[in-house]
């Protein structure tokens, strides 16, 4: 493969820290930002569904009122319809915030743009419409915070690349885990509720099994996506670790292939698997953040010994 002409003079950063607050940056970062949210909040509609129908269809089921007919019908609309499209728009927003999030991690770390993976760059005027619709903008000054002082271009992208994915790691593990619990608690609760009324396993599919069915599908499919992409970003966690490593005596070195392939894998998860909520992001985020920090400097560490 042929390497790309260096855009940063060897043995020289790209002074991520300085530039990564920048007009245009942050306006990228407020932009994919918001294409992130309109994801989100098809995905809230299509949970908060789910979840109004697996509360009220059993209670309405168990009461006195004839719901056989109503509760099956609603269910299979529901599940049908948060599968086709609910989830289509999900899929198309969160595409376009991917893109525009690719786009603002390539004119940062100045690495070319991969045409065959992500299509068109986004257009100007579509990033400055989002980042217009992002009112907050305080929080995404110094949005790398990782120590990058006398770190040569592209080994200071590889330290940036490696806080981004370690966050998204434990981000995608923890809430795979939280959902895997609450889809248990959802069928272990449905069960021990047909065992204590002495239900049938025929009333217990039609009453408790059907209201609450969206619901438990969501957490397995839910819980398996953010399983399989932390365990595929501890592997790009590795692969970061082993390139730095590598090239310990010369981190300039490090060709701008090996550094794109890892944004390569950094763009095929955040296409992949939807962002975890932005509640569960902030209760995480001051462990994290120490977290990150620490494994870095402990890289690093490594390599000047």
């Amino acid at each position: 493969m042929t390497q790309p002409a260096r855009p940063v003079p060897s043995g020289s950063s790209a002074d991520i820290t300085r530039r990564q607050n920048q007009p245009d940056h942050l306006a990228r970062l407020r932009a994919y930002s918001r294409l992130y949210a309109v994801a989100q909040r098809w995905r809230r509609v299509r949970v908060l569904g789910t979840l109004i129908l697996a509360i009220t269809g059993p209670v309405l089921a168990l009461s006195s009122i004839d719901t056989k007919g109503v509760l099956g019908a609603i269910s299979a609309a529901w599940l049908i319809l948060g599968r086709t499209v609910l989830s289509r728009l999900e899929q198309r927003a969160r595409s376009q915030a991917v893109t525009v999030h690719e786009l603002y991690d390539t004119e940062l770390f100045r690495l070319p743009w991969n045409d065959a993976l992500a299509g068109r760059r986004p257009l100007p005027d579509d990033v400055a419409a989002a980042a217009r619709r992002q009112s907050d903008h305080q929080r995404f000054h110094t949005w790398f915070t990782v120590d990058l002082a006398s770190v040569p271009w592209p080994a200071d992208v590889l330290l940036c690349q490696r806080q981004s994915t370690v966050w998204g790691r434990g981000d995608h593990r923890s809430y795979a885990t939280t959902v895997a619990v609450l889809g248990a608690i959802c069928l272990l609760t449905g069960v021990a509720i047909a065992v204590t009324m002495g239900l049938t396993l025929a009333d217990y599919l039609v009453k408790l099994f059907l209201p609450t069915a969206p619901a438990l599908l969501d957490s397995i499919e839910i819980s398996r996506s953010h399983r399989g992409t932390s365990v595929t970003r501890t592997d790009d966690v590795a692969a970061i670790d082993d390139l730095y490593e590598a090239h310990r005596d010369d981190l300039s070195a490090i060709s701008v292939n090996e550094v794109r392939a890892i944004q390569d894998a950094s763009f095929t998860a955040r296409i992949d698997t939807p962002r975890v909520p932005g509640w569960f992001y902030k209760i995480r985020r001051r462990g994290t953040h120490a977290d990150t920090a620490a494994g870095v400097d402990t890289l690093r560490r490594s390599t000047s010994t």
